[in-house]
């Protein structure tokens, strides 16, 4: 391998490098650097100490993602330099050995396959939906060094059996003005994908649904949500379509009530709980507002034996903390007035810049303005295909706490 250029920081990162995390932000380089392209291989160094190899990324504030630790204590050697076919299949076949060997997986055609920096593939995700693959380059810079990889990717997972029909390619987050998604092996996706989780049947559109087109990191919570869900009536806030209103339902809830601010996706639900074999007439689909549809519950006296808030990021970056910390603690204050008392109130966050702390806060606050006990039963993250690294915090984003609701009094 050619020598690769050097960035240089401005200072010791070492320690981090070395415990497993895999970014260099832009403020931590040193003043001058020669110019980058997106994607170029380069390494990262400090005062003329080797750290780390990895792809710069000079347009986001995550100047340099990390490949290799070169504090490793065994060298990468010549035959799997970083970035090279080899290296890029074993990185595939390790990240879809792993998902091979957990059973939990058995019971759905909807896994993910690749989970970016956490597999050490930073800025890919691969989702795979029964036999049609859906990648996400996280950033013009990733999509520059992961695309001409592809074909190495691919390599790797059918090792280990994983031979998807079609690799279809969405833009990620922060790949405004990039191509727009097109197929990077085989044909294009049908319009809907149907896959099954455990008895549960969803629609997936892989071209416009959020994320790749089903919220796989809530898959085991969505299991055990529905553990209590039997004989309750329950509230399933940003309902999407209809991921914990179906499995809740065939757990043999009362009635379910979904609502979400979409009507497609309110529609989407209904034909979920179909494919599911749920008698949707049972259930009430509402397309609106959560905090307007909580405002008028409260008023109308409802209570719900079982209320989920799952809410999208209020904070996407960490400027938007505070004004998402307020935006959580009125939710949370309004779902608790409405949970039953007796009743269970599960709260998530998927927003990396809101902490588990900052969520137990969250509750406590609630638990405070409403008058109300409430018991943390348990605390959950991401399902078992979203692996995170201990020194990457970041990785670790999606909280889910379920509370036991009590009346007022301690």
């Amino acid at each position: 391998m050619p020598t690769l250029p050097v960035v240089s920081l401005g200072k010791d990162l070492g320690k981090a490098i070395g415990l497993g995390h895999p970014w260099i932000y832009d403020r931590a380089l040193a003043r001058k650097q020669p110019p980058f392209e997106p994607g170029q291989l380069v390494r990262v160094a400090y005062r003329g100490r080797d750290l780390a190899t990895g792809f710069a990324d000079p347009d986001g504030p995550i100047a340099v993602r990390l490949l290799h630790c070169s504090l490793d204590r065994t060298p990468t050697r010549a035959d799997t330099q970083v970035g090279s076919p080899t290296w890029v299949m074993q990185r595939a076949e390790r990240a879809a050995r792993l998902r091979a060997s957990d059973p939990t997986l058995t019971q759905t055609n909807a896994i993910r396959l690749i989970h970016g920096e956490n597999d050490y593939m930073p800025g890919l995700v691969v989702d795979l939906y029964d036999d049609t693959a859906v990648v996400v380059f996280d950033g013009r810079a990733a999509s520059a060094f992961w695309r001409p990889r592809i074909r190495s990717v691919q390599r790797g997972v059918a090792r280990v059996g994983f031979a998807p029909a079609r690799w279809w390619a969405r833009p990620g987050s922060a790949m405004r003005g990039q191509p727009a998604e097109n197929p990077l092996h085989g044909d294009e996706p049908p319009e809907t994908i149907v896959i099954h989780d455990r008895e549960a049947r969803f629609e997936v559109d892989v071209r416009l649904g959020q994320k790749t087109g089903l919220f796989l990191d809530q898959r085991e919570n969505r299991y055990r949500v529905a553990e209590f869900a039997a004989g309750l009536d329950v509230l399933n806030l940003f309902a999407y379509t209809g991921g914990f209103s179906i499995h809740a339902a065939l757990a043999g809830a009362r009635k379910v009530t979904s609502i979400d601010l979409a009507g497609p996706v309110n529609s989407a639900a209904q034909r979920n709980f179909a494919l599911s074999q749920l008698e949707s007439a049972h259930h009430r689909f509402v397309t609106a507002d959560c905090f307007t549809y909580l405002a008028s519950a409260l008023s109308h006296g409802e209570r719900y034996g079982l209320v989920i808030v799952d809410p999208p990021s209020f904070a996407p970056s960490k400027q938007a903390r505070p004004r998402a910390l307020d935006a959580y603690r009125r939710l949370n204050r309004m779902a608790l007035d409405v949970t039953a008392p007796g009743g269970w109130l599960v709260s998530a966050s998927c927003s990396s810049h809101i902490s588990l702390a900052d969520l137990m806060d969250v509750l406590a606050s609630a638990g405070q303005h409403s008058s109300r006990t409430v018991q943390i039963v348990e605390i959950r993250g991401a399902s078992s295909d979203h692996p995170t690294r201990p020194g990457f915090p970041e990785g670790q984003y999606l909280k889910l706490i379920i509370a036991a609701v009590g009346p007022s009094g301690g």
